[in-house]
């Protein structure tokens, strides 16, 4: 809907377009994510481009790991200063925190990988197996 120029969105067009859903949409609102709604009279919220950006940018940061305790540090930090430039380098932080952990489950998963291998082979060979195939006398 249109008001004096501005585009406003109910909270199911909104939802739709970020793809989440309404009561995920309140949810960061009341938990502080999202502060900038707007109500008509009535009491029924809008939202206008800026909250639909801000959505995105959450659901983004959600996919790269942030906690959402993490991402209220964020806005906290942008509240306190009203600056990127004090939020973007614990962003970086954090960022850099999430690939660590990352490599950790990664090099943690080849090590299973691995023992999965060696414990298949084991198994091969209490069963007489091998390449894959058994022997000729089982099957005789």
């Amino acid at each position: 809907m249109k008001i004096n120029g501005s585009t406003y969105y109910q909270i199911g067009e909104l939802a739709e377009r970020v793809g989440m859903s309404p009561r995920t949409i309140r949810y960061y609102e009341e938990i502080g994510l999202l502060n900038s709604i707007k109500r008509m009279e009535g009491g029924k919220r809008v939202y206008r481009d800026k909250d639909i950006q801000r959505l995105k940018f959450i659901k983004r940061l959600k996919y790269l790991g942030l906690t959402l305790s993490e991402m209220h540090e964020l806005e906290d930090i942008y509240q306190m200063h009203r600056t990127n430039r004090k939020v973007l380098p614990r962003l970086l932080e954090l960022l850099d925190n999430h690939v660590g952990k990352i490599d950790e489950r990664v090099h943690s998963l080849n090590r299973l990988k691995e023992d999965i291998f060696n414990y298949r082979e084991k198994v091969y060979q209490k069963l007489n197996i091998e390449n894959g195939t058994t022997e000729r006398r089982e099957s005789e």
